[in-house]
């Protein structure tokens, strides 16, 4: 019997649609489909590629009041993020990378110091067929980002939605068929981890996943069997460092929104606030009167996992056994459709703990909670923003940029902005990628293109250059020993004077070589 996956409104509690899991045993036939298919693809000149995705870009243009109302009925976020944090991030990255992707795999030289007789370069192919297994958060703009970036390097996709947001999934491969993408070479898997499961097991050629920390080891784990690459986003837990000099209007607004975009339901969200001792009252005071103004399912989305209802409240329930104080929210709306934004910090007088012993201060929330926490001095402020086995986004406020620049070396993070927050995945251009226990592997930017890749180096002599037995080869002798220590010294010799000392014996040796001795 087929199983069933549902789609449903998280603000109503509609169901959308009922869909049929992918079975098991098919996906082995969409692997060796999407073979074929990309085959074919990997011969269209790269130059070619854009044409379908310039196609794509307009369609999104003409259909995005509707691609939006789907994401916000699906995923239960307001509407302008939609358009902001999911529609404009594709056409950002279209726009960007369809043009840069010929450029970025183009051959490229490789400068040799010495060899001036041969010449390398390095060529790109593609990986093959890639597994894109993607988030229910931004269920549109993550997936088809890493899609585009996947079938302009020349690779066919097996792609899995969220099984929490599959319509959306299904949007995205209707979208490339109305362009009229090569048959087989997007397909959707719909299902739950055990699809997943079922691709990198199959033998997909790359897997780029997007989830959990949980969920990432145990793709690592089942990747290893057949030695798979992966690229890992997950999880974050990501400070930002609010110094003295900050405009406190300003740092306030940035909290209010890194916190609270997308009901905080981002790896990227602002989850921990260190604010210098002297400001932290005066923080806290002007970011409470703007998160009080947020209004519930016009600034702040639902909840859209159900599941994530019981992490809040384990969260939640623990500050009251740790004393933590509750400046602001913590209550879900009727119905659990929404969690209130909450601000939490110590009780007044207390400066450390006991909030950074709770799990809503060191495990990932994923919802609209921040936790503001003091520090006396920079040094302070960068150990306990470091002080995480997450290292995704960070951010500083202040108004030195000299400073800033200091803290941002010193701070174990993918990225770190000053004056900004969060929105940089948002940013096709720049890479996107942890470290610690927020994965390893870049999306986006010029580095993230070569993920979607094998590269080639290639050696060979130049034209203009007669091809000889090389002095290395056999049969070893003792010429062949005194020229190559010569050759060294005269090579790699600091001193001028030293180098000409060893030129003559060297030449020497290099032609008793030439005469004597014959390469075999």
């Amino acid at each position: 019997m087929t199983e069933v996956l549902i789609s449903r409104n998280p603000v109503s509690g509609k169901i959308l649609k009922e869909h049929n899991q992918t079975p098991l045993e098919q996906i082995p036939f969409l692997i060796s489909k999407a073979r074929v298919a990309q085959k074919q693809w990997e011969n269209t000149p790269v130059k070619e590629r854009p044409a379908y995705f310039y196609k794509i870009k307009e369609y999104v243009l003409d259909n995005m009041d509707t691609i939006a109302s789907l994401i916000c009925e699906e995923n239960g976020k307001p509407k302008q993020e939609a358009y902001l944090t999911e529609i404009f991030s594709v056409l950002e990255l279209i726009t960007v990378y369809s043009k840069r992707v010929p450029k970025i795999l183009r051959n490229c030289p490789i400068p040799l110091y010495f060899m001036k007789n041969k010449k390398s370069y390095l060529e790109f192919w593609p990986k093959g067929v890639v597994a894109i297994i993607s988030p229910w958060n931004f269920p549109f703009s993550i997936p088809f980002g890493e899609i585009v970036l996947a079938l302009l390097c020349g690779n066919a996709v097996l792609f899995k939605p969220s099984e929490v947001t599959p319509l959306i999934g299904l949007k995205i491969f209707e979208i490339c068929e109305a362009v009229g993408l090569p048959k087989g070479l997007l397909q959707v898997v719909l299902g739950d981890g055990s699809r997943g499961s079922e691709l990198i097991q199959c033998g997909v050629d790359k897997v780029f996943f997007t989830g959990s920390g949980s969920t990432g080891k145990k793709v690592m784990a089942s990747a290893s069997q057949n030695l798979t690459p992966v690229v890992l986003e997950l999880g974050g837990k990501d400070p930002m460092i609010i110094l003295e000099d900050a405009d406190l209007d300003f740092a306030s607004s940035a909290a209010l929104w890194g916190g609270f975009v997308n009901s905080g339901q981002a790896c990227a969200s602002t989850e921990r606030i260190l604010v210098q001792e002297n400001i932290h009252d005066e923080f806290i005071q002007k970011l409470k009167e703007k998160v009080t103004q947020l209004r519930l399912g016009e600034d702040v989305g639902a909840i859209t996992f159900e599941k994530q209802k019981s992490v809040y409240e384990t969260h939640l329930s623990e500050l009251t056994s740790q004393n933590s104080k509750i400046i602001c929210g913590g209550k879900f709306s009727e119905n659990k459709t929404f969690l209130e934004p909450t601000i939490i910090t110590n009780p007044d007088g207390i400066a450390d703990c006991p909030i950074e012993k709770t799990k809503i201060y060191n495990e990932e929330t994923f919802g609209p909670v921040v936790a503001v926490t003091k520090f006396k001095t920079v040094d302070e402020a960068i150990e306990k923003a470091n002080a995480s086995r997450y290292g995704l986004l960070a951010s500083i406020i202040t108004k030195d940029y000299g400073l800033g620049k200091k803290i941002v070396s010193r701070i174990q993070a993918g990225s770190v902005l000053i004056n900004e927050v969060l929105y940089t995945h948002g940013l096709s251009e720049t890479p996107w990628g942890g470290v610690k226990e927020s994965g390893f592997g870049v999306v986006h930017s010029d580095l993230g293109v070569l993920e979607f890749v094998n590269t080639r180096h290639v050696h060979l002599p130049r034209s203009w250059f007669p091809v000889f037995k090389s002095l290395w080869w056999f049969p070893y002798s003792t010429h062949q020993l005194l020229f190559f220590k010569g050759f060294m010294e005269v090579l790699f010799r600091s001193s001028w004077i030293a180098k000409m000392k060893a030129l003559p014996s060297f030449l020497l040796e290099l032609m008793r070589m030439f005469f004597k001795e014959k390469r075999l």
